[in-house]
């Protein structure tokens, strides 16, 4: 930031309209001089409440109405306006015009009012930006906070020394933003997060190696062993994995490994010879073995042929004796059909015992049926002729009574 033009009214030691032009052909040094309460203090206080709505020191702070000027009426209002510019050949000018809080007199009547502080800010194409985000956007414009400008372009009286105290980590987000290096800021993070990836990458891999070495069994009966052992519990010890280390011990078990996979392949060669002869054997048992069982079952089938023969006489005896049974049984059903045969004839002869006995008592009961149906039969002539000669006598009695009841109704 480079200021062109300072312009106060009713400010501080100020009382009237005053205008300092700090832009002069070819020259980027001035110097302010004059006696003590003359206003040089002022003139950095009016720049800074300018740009940050306070005029002051860090130990002495100022803004409000204690900037309104003393040696000027209340009628004049108090403001300070500061021309400048930011950026290097192509410079861009802005306009800052700040009323601090202060006293006026009431336009009617007697008395006096407050005014609340006032804020614009004129861009490079003359439009005015917005009073309530000016003083963020004066602070992106600057590039610093009112505390940093303070220590490092408008270091007030006495007050050097707050830079040269102040914390290593504060100067450098001071000289960082003044000096615009917050990029090879941003490289110097990236490249630490690099570093501290990678370390952790190390750490792992150191982890892995030492536990793969862990698992490694050297034999015994090896020449290096002894070698080989010392560097595989030196590695696994060790603080900081050593390439040199990993790479002496993987090429000794190069080596290992190959005179093992040598063996391995001699004694894989052997086994399958091994396993060869012990297939042919296998078979040749395995066929001995069949044989045996045919010899197992002519053997047996001999002895069975032998018990067979010493049995066949008893065998002949059995069917003679079977076939006996088979008739006899064939007989005891011959004789249980003739009993139960006899047993049907006898009671069919009982039946007809029983009813010849009853055949005369059956016929004289017929013959008295006959006589009543016959007597019966009378009757009911006798009856029915009767009923006929009432029925006759009765219809003539019902046309009797018919025509008296016509005779009636007419007379």
């Amino acid at each position: 930031m480079k200021p062109l033009k300072l312009t106060m009214q009713a400010f501080g030691s100020y009382g009237k309209r005053t205008q300092i032009s700090l832009k002069q052909p070819e020259q980027n040094l001035f110097l302010i001089t004059g006696d003590t309460g003359a206003g040089k203090t002022t003139i950095f206080d009016a720049i800074v409440f300018a740009l940050y709505g306070e005029a002051s020191s860090v130990v002495n702070k100022k803004d409000g109405a204690e900037l309104q000027s003393q040696f000027a009426s209340l009628d004049a209002q108090p403001f300070v306006e500061l021309v400048f510019s930011e950026g290097g050949i192509d410079e861009t000018v802005y306009t800052v015009r700040r009323v601090p809080r202060h006293i006026r007199p009431l336009k009617r009547g007697s008395g006096v009012k407050e005014e609340s502080e006032t804020v614009s800010l004129t861009l490079p194409d003359g439009t005015e930006y917005p009073q309530k985000e000016a003083d963020r956007k004066l602070e992106e414009i600057v590039g610093l906070n009112k505390h940093q400008f303070m220590q490092v372009a408008m270091i007030a009286q006495g007050e050097f020394m707050e830079l040269l105290r102040a914390k290593s980590d504060d100067k450098k987000k001071i000289f960082r933003k003044l000096f615009h290096t917050e990029l090879y800021g941003r490289i110097a993070d990236e490249l630490g997060r690099r570093k501290k990836e990678q370390e952790n990458e190390i750490d792992r891999i150191k982890t892995i190696c030492q536990t793969e070495t862990a698992h490694i069994r050297i034999p015994e009966d090896d020449i290096r062993s002894e070698a080989l052992q010392a560097l595989k519990e030196k590695i696994m010890s060790s603080e900081k994995l050593s390439v040199s280390d990993m790479e002496q011990l993987l090429e000794a078990l190069g080596m290992l490994c190959g005179q093992l996979k040598e063996a391995q392949d001699a004694a894989r060669e052997a086994y399958e010879t091994a396993g060869s002869k012990r297939d042919q054997k296998r078979d040749a048992y395995k066929e001995t073995e069949h044989l045996l069982k045919f010899f197992g079952q002519m053997d047996a089938a001999q002895q069975e042929l032998i018990e067979c023969r010493e049995a066949e006489a008893g065998i002949k005896e059995q069917e003679r004796l079977l076939a006996g049974i088979t008739d006899a049984y064939e007989v005891l059903a011959e004789y249980e059909k003739y009993v139960e045969t006899n047993q049907q004839t006898n009671a069919l002869k009982e039946d007809l015992s029983r009813e010849q006995t009853a055949a005369p008592m059956l016929e004289e009961a017929a013959k008295e049926a006959a006589a009543k149906a016959a007597e019966t039969k009378l009757l009911y002539a006798q009856e029915l002729e009767r009923f006929s000669r009432i029925a006759e006598k009765t219809e003539q009695a019902l046309e009797l009574f018919e025509k008296l009841k016509q005779a009636k109704r007419q007379g």
